[in-house]
């Protein structure tokens, strides 16, 4: 060949293992066989082809079928295949071309590698667009890579696989079970025996890949590589920069397309897009095509809504759409098919006497637009995926602007569009009222058809935040940029959100949406949690959110819905009672069916459950704070989850069993904050049999209940809180997924919950009610408590489980002082473990452990939980010991601690002490982990001094 000329490939099935019948075929021997080409290559790359000698790779050789491809420790080398794919190979790396199929014609064929050692990207051609189109063997393990780009990290430990761009990267294991990532930003890790682990990406994740694929010794493959001196000593400069000026004029912008006006195009429309430095811009012109329409779910505020008052804010500022007092119908949205240049389409209905234009992406997208519409029905939009853009300009008098956000996906469509109070150059929006449109479109999933492979998976789903809250809460950036308030905060009432603000909103942390399938190749009967959570550091000025959405998918007429409780609380300020959240949530239904869409379940839209009759989120509280109104207590919020990835239930880690231990939190009641009042009162347990959680591991729940005293003797009424959550056979209001994921919220019908007051009497939920409680563990909603744990010794100890809990109780009877009490629990605390019966453990010798304290502060008017570090010594022969909490909200606290006899397990418990005039006492019993039988150590605490007062528990492990 030429220099500067490339290999012209034939039009026709190029197959290098096997001959195949076909009017244009190409046979070639396995010694003989071409599928790429060394596209950049280091000296320090070689090949060696099927019987063939090693040799070193150079730049345009040709890559055969069957051929290794060898690094050395600075070697790098690139191989582009026939149908576009690449592989670049980084050091000490090995890589062989096992199978290659390719009809250029239909872009169809197989590629099947095998990647030995080392790190590698893959970056998918024309082959990678068909599921299983290719696949890459590993030695722990097979991926194939759809439609994407894929770093394979086999030096690390364990291997990482990372999904950078595209559809899927499925991994097959040895025992044959299989993971998932759909979505692009997360990455695999490989455990022993194929066990997988899904999380997002990391920096050092793509790092490392991109350090092996950048080796410093690089050198194109060149012996003696350039250096100045050399340049300076070659003569470059008489045939280079002696040559005479070259002036080349670059080509003029493009012109903006003047678009056609809408009443002159009918049913003709076609966009064309102009890309600039801060926005994309978006025209129409005409073209003959063919109109297709879509039924699309419209939901819209109205002046009213039932069950809310009329005499304060629109329901459209608190996401309450649809329903009784709304706008719910199924419009007709019109739009151009699919063209091969047009990354856009218009899709145009009108509903509530409203025209809305959507300008429809032909793939998966997030963006936020602005748009522009005047008198002569020319339309022109900006749009960007992390910005609100500015209005576009527009000859002619503008007559209309919205703006809003779309989130779209191979099946399913969902957006928000704002329609402005006041058109023009500088439109005036209003995020709220009914100056608004919800629209959601989708193909029903076929389930029948599932993608599936015959095993029960947990399917995580990506959950996007609130729409309308992120226009509400958007603010103007140094640049004067509208930037959207973004947040991870899941079913947060908007106007709560509001008083949090955006800085406390950016730090929520969100578990994503997981669906524990319990059936093969389908959703029916399937458990789901979703959660988010963020505790703020400081004391006085702490503001604390966690939500919990937990639920079953089941049949509805003809459809599956996803459908459960919505449970949890915020504090907006430490001077502020809680609010504690009820309200249903369930995936809502598009304009044609179903609720759940794309050909695997790929999306669904969560919002309020029976939003059709009314349904809203509601926060309740013990003493409604000031600015907090009546219509500010319910609310609704819309997230699109959107799936990330699938692991097969069978790798799952879910032993069964029960483990014991405390519990402690702090009772707020309208009857203690009544005048005269008796204000918060710290409650907490005192033997390790008051809290037990029990695991089912083949059903995939849990089941707990707690034992809560009034341990100061300062409520007067109520002695002692009996809280019950989740289940013993099946009811769905639990799910276990692993040791790190699961939740509960209250029993059906809330039973084993009762209030015992001080002359015994035991008092159930107000009749008509249900508790609305919930119980987490700390690791379901990952580094949501990281900044009150900062700088603390965290005790990750696996052997034991801690978390946190809270409840809403109503009740009524006449044994009650006011005839009526409304109690709740904000963010408790629990822990439990494998506690070891006294007679089991050592009489001789001694043991140290260390770990943290967590637990609530009462401290005058303010509340919120704090943290600290946690020490213990026992002498096991003197069964006494020495227990300290340190750094626990500015204050240091020690006991001496002896045993006591307790019917199950062992207890060894004293009085605390701190200068000041502190008093309070600790429990605490031993555990047993994989070690030993006194490995760890769990327990609970109180503390008073004067108007401070605090309660929590402790968790430990053995140094």
């Amino acid at each position: 060949m030429k220099p500067g000329s490339r290999q012209k490939l034939p039009t026709c099935l190029y197959r290098a293992a096997v001959a195949v019948a076909g009017s244009c075929l190409l046979v070639w021997s396995a010694q003989a066989a071409e599928v790429g080409v060394a596209a950049a290559v280091n000296s320090d790359a070689f090949g060696t082809p099927p019987g063939g000698a090693r040799e070193t790779k150079v730049l345009g050789d040709n890559v055969i079928y069957n051929e290794r491809i060898e690094t050395s420790g600075s070697g790098l080398v690139q191989v582009l295949l026939v149908d576009g794919s690449t592989f670049t190979v980084g050091a000490n790396s090995d890589l062989v071309i096992d199978e290659f199929v390719y009809d250029p014609n239909a872009g169809t064929g197989k590629l099947v590698s095998t990647f030995g050692k080392g790190v590698a990207r893959f970056v998918g051609g024309k082959l990678s667009k068909k599921r299983g189109g290719v696949t890459v063997r590993t030695p722990v393990g097979t991926i194939g890579i759809r439609g994407g780009i894929a770093n394979i990290n086999l030096q690390s430990n364990p291997p990482v696989f990372s999904l950078l761009f595209g559809k899927d990267l499925i991994f097959t294991g040895p025992d044959g079970r299989t993971s998932r990532i759909h979505q692009a930003g997360y990455s695999m890790e490989i455990g022993p025996g194929g066990g997988t682990r899904i999380r997002r990406s990391t920096e050092a994740d793509f790092g490392a890949v991109q350090t092996a694929l950048t080796n410093s010794r690089q050198n194109g493959g060149i012996g003696l590589p350039p250096t100045d001196v050399r340049v300076a000593q070659s003569g470059l400069d008489r045939v280079n920069s002696g040559l005479g000026g070259i002036f080349a004029t670059p080509p003029s912008k493009p012109s903006p397309v003047q678009s056609t006006k809408l009443t002159d195009t009918e049913e003709t429309l076609v966009q064309t897009q102009v890309l600039t430095q801060l926005q994309n811009t978006q025209y129409l012109e005409e073209e003959t095509s063919t109109v297709v329409t879509d039924q699309v779910r419209i939901l819209r505020a109205g002046t009213s809504f039932a069950g809310v008052s009329q005499a304060s804010l629109d329901p459209g500022s608190l996401g309450l759409v649809g329903g009784s007092f709304g706008y719910d119908e199924v419009v007709v949205f019109s739009r151009d098919p699919d063209t091969d240049n047009d990354a856009y389409r218009l899709w145009t209905g009108t509903a509530d006497g409203t025209d809305i234009y959507v300008f429809d992406p032909n793939g998966s997208v997030n963006e936020y637009f602005t748009q522009s519409v005047n008198a002569d029905g020319d339309i022109v939009e900006n749009y960007n995926s992390s910005y609100i853009p500015d209005a576009p300009s527009i000859s002619g008098t503008i007559v209309h602007n919205a703006r809003g956000q779309r989130i779209t996906g191979e099946g399913f469509g969902f957006f928000v569009n704002f329609v402005a109070t006041e058109a023009g150059s500088s439109p005036t929006f209003n995020y709220g009222g009914t100056d608004f449109f919800y629209g959601l479109v989708g193909e029903a999933t076929d389930f029948d058809a599932l993608d599936g492979d015959g095993t029960e998976k947990l399917r995580t789903y990506t959950l996007h935040g609130d729409i309308l809250t992120a226009f509400q809460l958007a603010s103007q950036d140094d640049f004067e940029v509208l930037q959207p308030a973004v947040s991870s905060a899941l079913f947060l009432n908007p106007a709560v959100a509001q008083d949090l603000g955006t800085a406390f909103l950016e730090e929520v942390k969100s578990s994503g949406l997981k669906v524990l399938e319990t059936t093969p190749d389908t959703l029916d009967g399937a458990r789901y949690v979703a959660a988010s959570m963020y505790v703020s550091s400081g004391s006085n000025t702490q503001m604390s959110f966690v939500s919990l959405s937990l639920g079953d998918v089941g049949s509805e007429g003809d459809a599956l819905v996803l459908s459960g409780v919505r449970r949890g609380g915020h504090r907006t300020d430490a001077d502020n009672s809680s609010g504690l959240y009820g309200g249903l949530v369930e995936s809502l239904e598009g304009g044609t069916g179903g609720t759940i869409f794309g050909a695997n379940a790929d999306y669904m839209l969560l919002g309020p459950g029976d939003l059709e009759n009314g349904s809203t989120f509601t926060d309740g509280y013990a003493e409604v704070p000031a600015g907090i109104i009546a219509t500010n207590q319910q609310s609704g919020t819309m997230h699109v989850a959107e799936l990330s990835s699938e692991v097969d239930v069978s790798s799952l880690e879910r032993t069964g069993g029960t483990l014991t231990g405390y519990a402690a939190g702090v009772l707020e009641s309208n009857v203690n904050l009544a005048s005269p009042s008796v204000g918060p009162v710290v409650m907490n347990s005192d033997t390790p049999g008051d809290f037990e959680i029990s695991f089912d591991g083949e059903n995939g729940s849990l089941y707990a209940t707690m034992s809560l005293e009034d341990i100061t003797v300062s409520n007067k009424e109520v002695k002692d809180y009996l809280i019950a959550f989740g289940e013993q056979s099946g009811s769905g209001q639990s799910v276990f997924i692993d040791a790190d994921t699961y939740a509960a919220v209250e029993t059906v019908d809330g039973a084993g919950t009762v209030l015992v007051t001080y002359d015994e009497d035991s008092i159930a939920p107000k009749t008509g009610t249900t508790p609305q409680s919930y119980l987490i563990a700390n690791t379901l909603v990952e580094d949501a408590d990281a900044a009150l744990l900062a700088d603390k010794t965290q005790c990750t100890c696996a052997f034991l489980e801690w978390g946190y809990w809270g409840a809403k109780v109503e009740a009524s009877d006449a044994a009650l002082a006011e005839g009526d009490r409304f109690d709740t629990f904000h963010i408790g605390t629990w822990v439990a473990g494998d506690v070891t019966n006294s007679a089991d453990l050592p009489t001789t010798g001694s043991a140290t452990y260390a770990g943290h304290a967590v637990g609530n502060v009462v401290n005058g008017t303010a509340q919120y939980l704090a943290a600290g570090d946690f020490s213990m010594s026992l002498d096991f022969a003197k069964r006494a010991g020495t227990a300290t909490i340190s750094n626990f909200d500015d204050r240091t606290m020690s006991a001496i601690i002896t045993e006591q006899t307790v019917d199950q397990g062992n207890l060894f418990s004293g009085p605390l002490t701190a200068p000041g005039s502190l008093n309070g006492d600790i429990n605490t019993s031993l555990v047993s982990g994989p070690v030993s039988n006194n490995q760890g150590v769990i327990g609970d605490f109180h503390a008073v001094q004067g108007t401070w007062s605090a309660v929590g528990i402790v968790a430990g492990e053995k140094q």
